[in-house]
């Protein structure tokens, strides 16, 4: 069973995670659609965004309850490259609007990356606390 100061990244991994599957949906969402009904580009760059949000929420629910050190360890190093992808996706795997001035590049784009690179972060930093807690136990 894992102590209390041991779930600390995990908990961090998983609001963080949850703020971002939720957020890309509500407060920093992308463009609406379009007077024809149709969506612009930016609308799927947030569906992928909401995707891997959800993805990021399954791993670091992993990271916060598992007490295996192994699993708690694999896990925190695959929201790594994950939690890179969700930065990466609006505007660069998927283009946004071509208007810069638009709620998807001001807003969706800046949050979605500054909470991946926090999520990534606090990733590294369980793995960094598995990988010295799993010397100490040897």
């Amino acid at each position: 069973m894992k102590k209390i100061t041991d779930r600390i990244a995990g908990g961090v991994m998983t609001v963080l995670s949850l703020l971002l599957t939720i957020g890309v949906r509500t407060v920093f969402s992308a463009c609406g659609p379009k007077e024809d009904g149709s969506w612009m580009t930016c609308h799927w760059a947030q569906q992928a965004v909401f995707m891997t949000g959800i993805a990021l929420t399954v791993i670091s629910v992993i990271v916060l309850i598992f007490g295996s050190h192994k699993a708690a360890l694999g896990a925190s190093l695959a929201a790594i490259p994950v939690s890179i992808t969700a930065a990466l996706t609006p505007g660069i795997a998927i283009n946004l609007c071509m208007m810069t001035n638009m709620h998807c590049h001001t807003v969706m784009r800046p949050a979605v990356t500054v909470i991946s690179a926090m999520i990534a972060v606090a990733a590294a930093a369980e793995a960094a606390i598995q990988i010295s807690g799993g010397k100490k136990k040897r």
